[in-house]
């Protein structure tokens, strides 16, 4: 069951930000509630990759804020942003190939130190993720996207994070693993964990979400409840329609 609160879980408001003197968002204002999936839509060179990157602290914002349960991210590093309870799972999964799949599950806790309490939690993705049960030995490189996408969900609820951010989180799998990984992106969000994701499938993404924004050359140009999104011809046109969504 998901929970609303009037103050948003994750908020960003009057985001600008810069490559050099190229201007990549022009006011950009985001908001996730608590409990809820929200995606961002857009095509290539929206400034979608480097909305995640602020929210992670990996680029500061020229001005505007990020704040995330009411308190600002601005200045902190991606280690400490993961201490406040965000969790990313990356575009490409970003696996340490050579490694094993439990290693890599691990790394997900590195900010933490209740040893006993990690082992449950390993235990508790085995069960969400029971085919990962079956590789743990197995160097994460020689397993299917579909498995890596597994290990690297596996790998960011090890921090027992209240939020999730996604980049592509569908990207290149094969159907099956489509929707399985949206399955699963479901019940981590009504287990607790609010979710944030960018997608280039918009009409799956558009299924999930709760809200949505549609970001264009860094601006938002359309924002408001996935459903509604998806009837609105706009969207149709230029995401569902087309030969390219989001």
């Amino acid at each position: 069951m998901t929970t609303s609160s009037p103050e948003p879980l994750l908020a960003l408001s009057g985001v600008n930000t810069f490559y050099g003197q190229a201007q990549v968002h022009f006011d950009l204002s985001i908001s996730v509630g608590r409990g809820h999936i929200v995606c961002l839509l857009g095509g290539n060179a929206s400034g979608k990759s480097t909305t995640m990157k602020i929210i992670l602290g990996l680029v500061k914002p020229r001005s505007g804020d990020v704040s995330f349960d009411g308190a600002s991210l601005l200045g902190l590093t991606t280690p400490q942003v993961v201490r406040r309870g965000i969790a990313s799972v990356p575009e490409a999964r970003r696996l340490f190939a050579d490694m094993s799949v439990r290693e890599n599950i691990l790394m997900g806790a590195f900010v933490r130190n209740d040893r006993d309490a990690v082992a449950q939690d390993l235990d508790r993705m085995l069960t969400l993720f029971p085919r990962l049960g079956q590789r743990l030995s197995q160097r994460a490189g020689s397993l299917s996207g579909g498995e890596q996408q597994m290990v690297a969900m596996a790998r960011a609820l090890m921090s027992r994070p209240r939020m999730i951010v996604m980049d592509e989180p569908t990207m290149g799998l094969s159907p099956l693993y489509v929707d399985r990984v949206l399955e699963l992106i479901r019940t981590i969000n009504q287990d607790g964990v609010s979710v944030f994701m960018v997608e280039q499938n918009a009409s799956l993404a558009l299924e999930i979400a709760h809200e949505a924004y549609v970001l264009q050359t860094g601006r938002i140009v359309l924002s408001g409840p996935a459903r509604a999104l998806k009837d609105d011809p706009r969207v149709r046109d230029a995401y569902l329609g087309g030969s390219e969504a989001a």
